[in-house]
């Protein structure tokens, strides 16, 4: 999306307009490509013309698939290895064994991953299981896990030992994480159906790590899901109480000394550090050790939001 600033130009009120009433110094907004109007109004307010530019050019770029390494099946050599041996074209990420990959065709076509050797995670999402601290011999709770992702992050941090619980209120979404698990070679998973906002009572204090990846209105991965970026204000506007409502009710699922992972792929402050916010305002038990925010412009992922947070013991 190319942002041109231009002293004289009309607002449009209509949802995918062509002008935004913004000012700045050099006089009004105007963007090129079709966009939901309060999108750009919000980016642009909060973080100003030039960021809210470079966020938009990087969403309309084609992304790289990332992948993850699965240490407990392959080493980083050999799937490096094979990769290239299949003409893969191959970048570094910034977290051990995360992996960006140009030219890559069909990812379940690729050596090693029938085998288990990685799976498909945008690093910014494996960050979140990163900084949840879980350890070897811990319980876990994902209680809104599919497709897995974290889970499996999680799980492989553990080395596959202790006991993972990956729920989610759709019960035909858990076979992605039973598939996955099994590729993978990570039996400490267990899947089941489960409301995050009425966690089963024998949660209740069981948790070393709970991972709250709540639905989100999915603005930090417009370039992987162009649709997005039409999506009306309207529809998102009650997500922040879901979010909110998720993590009142797997607040008491944290054991005493455990973490609390709030994680979303968007960067509204609407869903992210207001909903942290609102949260902690409720909960004197908790406090927040790590609250940002990573972008597509900068540090090359998804746009994530990630809040770790700690029960007082």
């Amino acid at each position: 999306v190319s942002l041109l600033a231009r002293r004289k130009a009309s607002a449009n009120s209509s949802p995918c307009a062509s002008t935004i009433s913004r000012t700045s110094q050099s006089g009004w907004l105007y963007f090129s490509d079709s966009l939901s109007l309060w999108l750009v109004r919000e980016l642009a307010q909060a973080h100003g013309l030039e960021f809210a530019e470079a966020f938009l050019r990087a969403n309309n770029e084609t992304p790289p698939i990332s992948i993850q390494l699965n240490p407990l099946r392959a080493s980083e050599e050999a799937l490096l290895s094979a990769l290239r041996s299949a003409g893969v074209e191959i970048e570094h990420g910034e977290l051990p064994g995360s992996l960006r990959l140009s030219g890559a065709g069909r990812v379940t076509e690729l050596p090693g991953f029938r085998d288990g050797w990685f799976y498909v995670q945008d690093e910014a999402a494996r960050l979140a299981a990163e900084l949840s601290g879980a350890e070897p011999g811990m319980t876990v709770l994902d209680a809104c896990a599919a497709p897995g992702g974290k889970s499996f992050a999680a799980g492989i941090k553990m080395g596959g030992r202790g006991h993972i619980i990956s729920c989610d209120s759709a019960a035909r979404k858990l076979r992605l994480i039973d598939e996955g698990a099994r590729r993978l070679g990570l039996t400490l998973i267990e899947t089941r159906q489960m409301d995050a906002r009425r966690p089963d009572e024998e949660l209740m204090g069981a948790a070393h790590v709970v991972i709250a990846d709540a639905p989100c209105s999915g603005l930090g991965v417009i370039r992987k899901k162009p649709e997005i970026r039409y999506k009306n204000l309207g529809d998102i506007e009650a997500l922040p109480k879901l979010q909110l409502d998720i993590l009142d009710g797997l607040a008491p699922c944290v054991r005493p000394g455990g973490t609390l992972i709030y994680s979303t792929c968007t960067v509204r402050r609407q869903e992210n550090e207001d909903v942290a916010a609102g949260f902690l305002s409720r909960h004197g038990e908790f406090r927040a050790l790590d609250m940002r925010t990573l972008w597509p412009h900068i540090q090359k992922t998804d746009g994530f939001f990630i809040c770790r947070m700690i029960k007082s013991t």
